[in-house]
């Protein structure tokens, strides 16, 4: 079996999502950093499944992309969230609050063909 390599990841991530105006590494997240939510996510899960045969038993797409629809809540929710995050300069994935996805676990999950939590997760 041909292992998978984080460069199949990237371009595969690339080709479904959009470029990013940052390094994309090992380390970068699928929610945090390319801002996938709710759907988008699963969807984008079931693709990676389905090209590098990735079984996705025990994966709940909401725990990691948040349930399709809710957003952060107008206005006092909306007002908060941008005094802490552009006043305040917290980063996003600081505030959101979900556990990360990274490509470099991407990469771990389709050489072992299951999925499996990361290690930070709850």
């Amino acid at each position: 079996m041909q292992r998978v390599t984080f460069e199949e990841i990237k371009a595969f991530t690339l080709e479904e999502l959009w470029e990013l105006p940052i390094e994309v590494t090992q380390r970068t997240a699928l929610a945090h950093d390319f801002g996938v939510a709710g759907l988008d996510g699963k969807e984008f899960m079931e693709n990676y499944a389905a090209r590098f045969g990735v079984s996705l038993n025990g994966f709940d797409w909401v725990v990691y992309f948040g349930p399709e629809g809710v957003g952060i809540g107008l206005p006092r929710g909306l007002v908060t969230y941008c005094w802490r995050r552009y006043i305040q300069g917290i980063p996003a994935r600081d505030l959101v609050g979900l556990p990360e996805i990274t490509l470099g676990h991407l990469v771990e999950c389709a050489n072992r063909g299951m999925w499996q939590r990361p290690a930070h997760s709850a």
